[in-house]
């Protein structure tokens, strides 16, 4: 036997699980059993009522064994809301506590603020099945909400993902109140709601990338329809929840149609035209969506075509790409072909929460697999593009030809050059023959840009010979004094460069300046002493020199006013020299570069540009 017969604000307070095995009494005013996280078990019970009874502040229950005969359960938070168990079915022992809210998700989720009482019981059982409960809930009137009609109202029990409906009746009592619900084989969270309370239905997925169907999809809107309408904007791990206030038949639709040519390049372009010849069919029937740009419900030269004139940067091609995604539903198994494929799912009778909504996303564009293991593979050298450094003069007309180095196996290309326009003027470019290329293969999207681009491919590769000349730029220069080197770059920044064997395995594309004479020059002109390459730059460029002799040698960046924004100093041997230099902290516009050695002092204009 327990009794509490202290004084006013003595309570019982559990620091630990307690089980009475006989008779909890309660004989003063004001004293409660303050339960925290701990249970209390008892057999029996008596003196409880609004002012002494079993405070459930926590996690902790009231547990006691319930049969036919009716047991109360004396519980309360802020306030005394008991529950009375009738069990028509097993016996069993129960564990009740209540909390001061009634939360949307039973457990979890936000309070419920309308058409409820706010108080939410919890209900749990030793040994799961075979109850057959009458269960009375008790509430005041300063617990329910401002629109709650007690003479309509009914309990609610929270099962598989929503809070469920029942018949609605007027509550028995007078401040307090009581309503019973009878017939109850499964436990866990109840509620009083009256009958205008519409339960929230959570609909929820994931929306993995289909090609390693683990990577979540991020910022794509996924949208509710039907009875009601929400959306939601997955974040990285793709997961999403939508939440509708009523109704039962809807439709989840996904979309992303932002950075279109994220993960595409001419490769992509390239698989489609082997797909198209029968060089190497696309056997993927995801691929084949992500081969469909234009979303014709089929693959065609158009496709490639498009890929490739928006790597150009041409924006009617980036129009063309009907979508940056599509969403296939994961439960949905893509035949070959993939055509009519569902992008949405539509849900009907739904009567509470559902989960596992999921979808698949194929990046439009983005045909060709990224390997596995790529210390499997061996990448092949670099494709090396060489022009002859010359010295410029005002007013010459500068044919500039690109030679190719030796490339066995050469089935497409992407790269972008950068020239300087305050010296150079673009006036032609000529493809020479050795590659079938047409001017089509080259695009100045903004003219008033240094940039040239260059994008090739097709279905079977070419092999290139030693000094293969390729392509012809026409430039008329408009200031001299410095040389080719200086003021033409592979502007890596506007399109990777990247060169393609037949089996889309990738390699660099590089860009080298010397004499030509039908062997590989050396790549820095031994007459240079001070070159900067690439001049213009925009973060970072690389500073090349010679030293007749052993010595150390000093680097400064200076502004136009003298002033000293960066400076290195190091001991170096005789001989050619790189240094590259990180300057994205420098304002932009024109700089001064100094080499400063014993033997004099050697300074070279360069200009940073905004990125």
């Amino acid at each position: 036997l327990l009794v509490l017969n202290k004084s006013v604000g003595n309570n019982l307070l559990l620091a630990d699980d307690l089980e009475v095995t006989n008779q909890l009494d309660f004989q003063a005013a004001d004293n409660y059993a303050v339960l925290g996280n701990n249970n209390l078990e008892v057999a029996d019970l008596s003196g409880y009522d609004a002012t002494r009874h079993v405070r459930t502040d926590g996690t902790g229950s009231l547990v006691r064994h319930v049969g036919a005969t009716p047991v109360d359960f004396p519980v309360g938070n802020s306030a005394y809301n008991p529950a009375t168990l009738t069990n028509a079915g097993t016996p069993d022992v129960y564990l009740v506590r209540v909390a001061d809210a009634v939360l949307s998700g039973g457990t979890t989720g936000s309070p419920i603020t309308a058409d409820a009482v706010g108080r939410g019981w919890f209900v749990e059982e030793n040994t799961a099945g075979g109850s057959d409960l009458s269960l009375t809930l008790q509430w005041n009137s300063a617990e329910e909400q401002a629109t709650f009609d007690r003479t309509q109202a009914y309990v609610s029990h929270y099962l598989a993902g929503s809070w469920d409906n029942q018949p609605a009746a007027a509550a028995a009592g007078s401040d307090p109140y009581s309503l019973i619900r009878s017939g109850i084989s499964s436990v866990g969270p109840f509620a009083v709601f009256d009958g205008d309370f519409a339960a929230l239905i959570g609909i929820s997925g994931i929306i993995l990338w289909e090609h390693d169907g683990a990577s979540g999809v991020k910022d794509a809107t996924v949208v509710l329809t039907g009875d009601d309408t929400d959306s939601a904007l997955t974040p990285l791990a793709g997961t999403y929840t939508l939440t509708a206030a009523n109704g039962s038949n809807f439709t989840v639709t996904p979309s992303k149609n932002i950075n279109k040519l994220n993960g595409v390049t001419v490769a992509d372009a390239t698989a489609i035209q082997q797909h198209l010849t029968g060089y190497a069919p696309i056997s993927s029937p995801y691929k084949q969506v992500a081969a469909d740009v234009n979303n014709s419900n089929s693959i065609s030269t158009l496709d490639a075509l498009i890929i490739k004139q928006a790597l150009l940067g041409n924006p009617t091609a980036l129009n063309l790409f009907a979508n940056s995604w599509r969403f296939v539903p994961a439960a949905y198994t893509l035949p070959l072909p993939p055509w009519g494929f569902p992008e949405k799912i539509d849900l009907t009778g739904v009567g509470g929460s559902v989960s596992g909504q999921d979808f698949r996303g194929i990046k439009i564009g983005d045909v060709i697999d990224s390997y596995a293991d790529p210390s499997n593979l061996i990448a092949p050298s670099p494709l090396v593009l060489r022009a002859e450094d010359v010295a410029l003069e005002a007013g010459q007309e500068l044919p500039v030809t690109f030679r190719a180095d030796q490339f066995a196996d050469l089935v497409a290309w992407q790269f972008s050059l950068g020239f300087d326009r305050d010296y150079l003027a673009l006036e032609a470019v000529e493809p020479l023959g050795e590659l079938p290329l047409t001017e089509d293969n080259f695009a100045r999207p903004d003219q008033a840009d240094g940039e040239l681009r260059s994008v090739w491919s097709q279905a079977e590769g070419i092999a290139l010979g030693e000094a293969s000349q390729v392509f012809q730029l026409k430039f008329k220069v408009l200031e001299g004094g410095v040389k080719l080197r200086d003021v033409l770059w592979l502007d890596e920044e506007t399109l990777p460069a990247y060169a393609y064997t037949s089996g889309l395995i990738e390699s660099d594309v590089k860009l080298q300046f010397g004499t030509l004479t039908g062997v590989h020059p050396e790549s820095e002109d031994p007459t240079c002493q001070l070159g900067i390459y690439p001049n213009p730059f925009v973060d970072k460029t690389t500073v090349a020199f010679e030293l007749p002799e052993a010595c150390t040698a000093r680097l400064r960046v200076r502004d136009t006013n003298g002033r000293e924004l960066y400076q290195s100093s190091r001991f170096y041997p005789a001989g050619s020299h790189q240094e590259e230099l990180i300057l994205n902290d420098l304002p932009s516009g024109a700089l001064y570069c100094e080499l400063v050695t014993p033997f004099g002092v050697l300074t070279k204009k360069m200009v940073k540009m905004k990125k």
